[in-house]
């Protein structure tokens, strides 16, 4: 095989003709280099267009940084939420529970007072940690997820159930939010309640006359599908419903802790909210101050799990007319505050 190749060179080199391909490599690249072609004008225009478009973005933007502060940037920079306009949503919230409304009341013991407690409106008023919540429930909107709450509001356990685990009950046994206690509290998103099988969050049940029978979801069995969602998460003290997935809700809610949670619009629905109400003659008032007061900040919580008790001792539906006894009653206070 070398031999052939030798006598192929030497008779090349005999006629006088070498192909360039057997050149040495540096005359090659010399030569390349000396004899460059002249660049064109096309090649020139796309050379500079391509140099003014490199840097347009990122940290050599024109002003990028500017933008970003003065909340004029897109999505890219200010987020998925950064033109959410909450002022109009707080407007909408107003138009759908003007529509009709109704109200409950969740009287929430903290700590100490969960165990020295007594049902219904007989509450030890020594206790400086029981509070009324007051919730406006949105019926007219949202019949269906409204009517569930009320029922479970009103419904008086037997007594042979257990207040750590009702997962043998009934199927036709009411069951409700009494003696039921908070299972998750974050700061970030709010407070939890209403597991009313477990009382520890993983499981729930609608009240009976609710029930729909899902059978496309084997493991919530004793559920209801999603109404509209048609209140905004975008003030505190909304309550909302927490299911596991879509048409899923059972008995477990939410109550809104934090300014605005725009990732729960269109995940849950929400159906009432804290109104700013409160009891004098059940402990230390009501509403969200005694929420964030003494739930919020006052309750030491190991991954979102409260470490003192955070329980439901009275629950119920309130007439109009009790409520607005209330309102009159916080306005004569603020106002004997404001002389004083």
């Amino acid at each position: 095989m070398m031999n052939s190749r030798l006598l192929t060179v030497k008779a090349l080199q005999s006629k006088g003709g070498f192909p360039s391909i057997f050149l040495p490599i540096a005359t090659t690249t010399t030569a390349t280099t000396m004899t460059a072609p002249p660049t064109t004008t096309i090649q020139q225009q796309q050379h500079r267009t391509k140099k003014t478009k490199t840097g347009s973005r990122g940290s050599r933007g024109h002003g990028w940084y500017t933008l970003y502060r003065s909340g004029r940037g897109g999505r890219h920079l200010q987020g998925q939420y950064y033109n959410r306009d909450v002022s109009k949503l707080h407007s909408l919230n107003d138009e759908v529970f003007d529509m009709g409304s109704e109200f409950a009341y969740l009287d929430i013991s903290v700590g100490a007072a969960a165990d020295n407690h007594e049902d219904g409106d007989d509450l030890v008023k020594k206790e400086s940690n029981i509070g009324r919540v007051v919730i406006q429930l949105a019926t007219a909107a949202l019949p269906v997820t409204t009517q569930n709450f009320k029922q479970l509001c009103l419904a008086n356990p037997p007594s042979s159930l257990s207040t750590t685990s009702n997962e043998n009950v009934v199927e036709n046994e009411e069951i409700g939010y009494l003696h039921t206690k908070a299972h998750l509290i974050d700061t970030t998103i709010g407070i939890a309640f209403g597991d009313v099988l477990h009382n520890n969050g993983i499981s729930g049940r609608c009240h009976p006359s609710i029930v729909t029978t899902n059978t496309s979801s084997p493991l919530q069995p004793y559920s209801f599908a999603d109404e509209s969602k048609v209140i905004s998460h975008s003030s505190p003290g909304i309550v909302t419903m927490l299911s596991p997935s879509v048409h899923s809700n059972d008995s477990r809610f939410l109550i809104q802790t934090v300014e605005d949670a725009p990732h729960l619009d269109g995940r849950y629905v929400a159906f009432g909210r804290v109104v700013g109400v409160s009891d004098d003659n059940h402990g230390s008032g009501g509403g969200m101050d005694f929420l964030m007061k003494h739930v919020i900040k006052g309750v030491f919580t190991k991954r979102g799990r409260p470490t003192a008790d955070v329980k439901i001792v009275g629950c119920g539906v309130l007439s109009k007319e009790d409520v607005v006894e209330l309102m009159k009653e916080d306005d004569s206070d603020l106002g004997s505050r404001s002389a004083a």
